[in-house]
């Protein structure tokens, strides 16, 4: 029974991080937003949405545009590397 439902919760899990990451490829909102923060620069601006063990960011910068999506550990670029 325990196995089961561990397995259950892992699958869940999974399967809201692939839904979390194609909402994101289509720039709709995270489903589960845990905080939002935003960082500003001289040339523009860095938006970083935290899920459950995911994040994304968002890059609106003269020096740096784009997006990112990840686990909670990755890095928010300061210059194009």
């Amino acid at each position: 029974m325990l196995e089961a439902v561990l397995i259950f919760l892992v699958a869940a899990y999974i399967s809201l991080i692939i839904i979390e990451y194609f909402r994101y490829q289509n720039d709709e909102p995270m489903l589960i937003l845990l905080k939002e923060n935003v960082k500003e620069y001289e040339d523009g601006h860095v938006y970083i949405d935290y899920g459950l063990g995911y994040k994304s960011i968002t890059y609106e910068r003269k020096s740096i545009y784009g997006k990112q999506f990840g686990h909670i550990f990755i890095r928010v670029k300061d210059a194009l590397n």
